[in-house]
């Protein structure tokens, strides 16, 4: 008895074990699941990998925000990699393994901020298969995609290019199976190193046998948007599973119970309509889409601009549609009205004249009876500041160590203020060529440069020479005076002050006409002069001519009286 009892023990401990085997098999089934996030700073596209141990050819599904994300072929999912592009916000991203027994969910939280200092476009694409399993179209889908002209590339070969007026997709057909890696690039005058996306797609070799399939459409009479669609399916004896999808959404259909007929109300809009079809022998599916636009019919806009030789101003000529010269077309600067068309616009362009250099958003936009809630077309205009050429001729008054600057001609000049530097402090200004500059230096090496702004060259244009004043080593004396107002009052004190200026005669001149002398013994000598002036600009200067120095040598300062 005791060895039965022993041996009832020892079995049900294997009954035991091999039991709690089996749900350890059941539980150690499920993976481990982390997400592994890729974004460029400062872009609003991520890239989500999911990154499963343990378990190959698993289901998940990804949610945004608690909202799933649809992970068909429809949608830019492929195997565990799951692209997207959000506004700028918070969002909480997660993964699940969609099945009952691993009710495993992971979830990250991502801050989105979009970088406005960037001027390189932030590039995005959708891809899903499109009327068979080998074929593909491609949606770009990114902020400013109506400004810029971009390309696509498969494999680093360029295939075709898309404009700001064109459609912004492109349909592939790939030939044979394999990995390729598709492109968008684009470059433009603020981003001239360029900037792209990309994504790699496995094509896989289709072994099933799939239906043709396709649908027709009307629209539901005595209704507004709503279209009747009936799925057309390639007679099969095997049992046929269809879903429908809006504009990338799958969708339930309500029309027939073998869902071959969806009834849909659509806004207005361009939508695409895809139907999608399951067999036993076409596991993958194969897809038909189609796109089309409801309600009002607008007319299809654009317009090219051309700008007003180097002026900050612009035509735009709008394409003809019919009945634009019974429409009003009106234009917006950044959103703000600017203006109409005159009247024929299809042969007088809307003329406008933009505040300076910069970046514009310039639109055209219409209403009509046929288009009641109205479209508009856009382009963004850039305006490059367009500064003249400027420079200036020196030239030395005698053997003084002082310069006339004469400022040669541009357009504009006349207009336009002459800020003149030396070694870059701020020494006077000049209007117009006939607006001499003229300045007395000292022995040294001088930077002097002429600035100027205009409306259109807001941030100024610059040009400088350099003078080199020589040390006076000759028999002429090193001549200098100060200079000393006398109250408020227009009368001004002169002290001249130089080397040997008790035995050296000299005289005083202003503006050219001598106006007192210093005389070596005259008794009358004290170095100094008293003047009194009337509002204007004038040239003081000391001249003296000894035997050393029979040419005679001058030093100068001007003076401004107001």
């Amino acid at each position: 008895m005791k060895k039965l009892s022993i041996w009832l023990v020892a079995l049900f401990t294997v009954l035991f074990t091999f039991h709690s085997c089996q749900d350890i098999e059941e539980l150690d089934r499920c993976p481990e699941v982390s997400i592994d996030i890729t974004n460029v700073p400062g872009s609003v596209v991520y890239r989500f990998v999911a990154e499963i141990d343990g378990i190959e050819d698993i289901d998940l599904t990804w949610s945004i925000n608690g909202d799933p994300v649809d992970t068909g072929s429809l949608n830019d999912v492929a195997g565990q990699i799951f692209d997207y592009r959000f506004e700028p916000g918070t969002y909480t991203v997660c993964v699940a393994v969609a099945d009952e027994n691993c009710p495993i969910e992971v979830c990250k939280e991502i801050t989105v901020e979009r970088d406005e200092t960037n001027p390189c476009p932030d590039l995005f694409f959708e891809s899903r298969q499109y009327e068979r399993p080998n074929q593909y179209k491609f949606i770009a889908d990114f902020e400013g995609i109506n400004e810029v002209s971009y390309g696509w590339f498969i494999n680093g070969e360029f295939l075709e290019d898309s404009a700001p007026d064109e459609d912004n997709y492109f349909i592939y057909n790939f030939d044979t199976p394999g990995r390729y890696e598709v492109c968008i690039a684009t470059e433009t005058p603020d981003c001239p190193e360029g900037a792209e996306y990309c994504k790699v797609i496995e094509v896989t070799e289709v072994a099933e046998d799939c239906p043709e399939i396709s649908f027709v459409k009307e629209q539901e009479p005595g209704t507004v948007g709503v279209y009747v669609f009936e799925a057309q399916v390639e007679q099969t004896d095997q049992v046929v599973e269809l879903a429908w999808y809006v504009d990338g959404q799958l969708v339930e259909s309500t029309g027939s119970e073998d869902n071959s007929v969806l009834t849909y109300q659509f806004e207005n809009g361009t939508h695409e309509v895809c139907l999608k079809a399951f067999t036993d022998t076409c596991t993958e599916g194969v897809i038909y889409c189609k796109e089309f636009r409801v309600g009002a019919a607008c007319p299809e806009l654009s317009f090219e601009a051309e700008q007003d030789g180097d002026n900050a101003a612009y035509y735009f000529y709008p394409r003809a549609f019919d009945g634009i010269d019974d429409t009003v077309l009106s234009w917006f600067v950044n959103g703000n009205y600017v203006g109409d068309s005159p009247e024929n616009p299809h042969n007088n362009p809307f003329y406008y004249q933009f505040d300076g250099p910069g970046r514009y958003e310039v639109c055209l936009k219409i209403e009509t009876p046929d288009c009641p809630e109205g479209t508009s077309y856009c382009k963004v205009i850039e305006i490059a500041a367009t500064c003249p050429d400027i420079s200036f001729e020196p030239e030395q008054d005698g053997d003084n160590p002082a310069y006339y600057f004469y400022p040669l001609a541009f357009e504009g000049i006349e207009n336009t203020t002459i800020h003149w530097f030396i070694n870059g402090e701020s020494v006077a200004n000049t209007t117009g060529s006939d607006d001499i500059f003229y300045y007395q230096f000292n022995p040294g090496r001088y930077e002097v440069c002429m600035m100027i702004e205009t409306p259109n060259c807001p941030e100024g244009v610059r040009f400088c020479k350099v003078i080199e004043i020589e040390e006076n080593n000759g028999a002429c004396p090193d001549l200098f005076f100060e200079i000393e107002q006398e109250g408020d009052t227009p009368g001004y004190n002169f002290f001249a002050n130089f080397t040997n200026i008790e035995t050296t005669s000299y005289y005083w001149s202003i503006n050219g006409d001598i106006v007192h002398r210093e005389i070596v013994d005259s008794g009358e000598k004290d170095d100094y002069m008293y003047y009194q002036f009337g509002a204007g600009t004038y040239e003081i200067c000391i001249t003296a001519e000894t035997p050393d120095c029979p040419q005679g040598t001058t030093f100068c300062k001007t003076l401004v009286v107001e």
